[in-house]
């Protein structure tokens, strides 16, 4: 699964809310557009939990990069975290829309 979040009141560019939440997740203050356009929309089913009913959720998906993977720190104790490159991140995919992205993103790097 990728990192994510929510916009903010007044944020108006979905690219820019993707890299604030990603740098917030992450810790990595080195991360950078590697595709300046959105990759993937996706509609995503979403589990009851932190005082939400299950719902759908829209996924805007974008490829970003960073220079220094190990740097990664997660937001929280309970996120597990870990940086992977295209052909690792495929190996490991779980769901079909995941590994649409990933040779999506290889097609364009």
């Amino acid at each position: 699964m990728q990192v994510g979040g929510h916009g903010d009141p007044g944020e108006t560019s979905a690219l820019a809310v993707a890299l604030r939440e990603a740098r917030e997740e992450t810790g990595l203050k080195d991360l950078s557009v590697v595709v300046p356009r959105l990759v993937q929309v996706v509609i995503v089913d979403v589990r009851a939990g932190k005082g939400e009913a299950a719902h759908r959720h829209g996924d805007l998906r974008y490829v970003l990069a960073t220079g220094s993977p190990d740097a990664i720190v997660a937001e929280s104790e309970v996120a597990v975290l870990r940086w992977l490159g295209l052909e690792e991140a495929l190996a490991v995919v779980e769901g079909d829309s995941m590994a649409v992205l990933i040779e999506r993103a290889r097609r364009l790097v």
